[in-house]
């Protein structure tokens, strides 16, 4: 079975993309639409950002571009 290919950068687009995922999300409580509300702040910040630089691609670091995702592990 062929490996897949690891993604090595992301487009700054694809930031956008996720603003707008997180900004259509129904609310959950109001400790996660706060949570959400400062994601999207934090993300349009750091687009800003990289659009102020003229950043059209990030490069991924390499244990990133493998890892399985923080959100899924336990704190305790």
């Amino acid at each position: 079975m062929p490996e897949e290919k690891q993604r090595k950068s992301i487009r700054v687009g694809e930031i956008d993309k996720m603003i707008e995922t997180l900004e259509s999300l129904e609310r959950v409580d109001k400790t996660a639409d706060y949570h959400k509300r400062m994601a999207i702040a934090y993300l349009k910040n750091f687009a800003d950002c990289l659009d102020d630089k003229g950043v059209k691609t990030i490069k991924m670091r390499p244990e990133a571009a493998t890892s399985s995702g923080a959100h899924n592990k336990k704190l305790n």
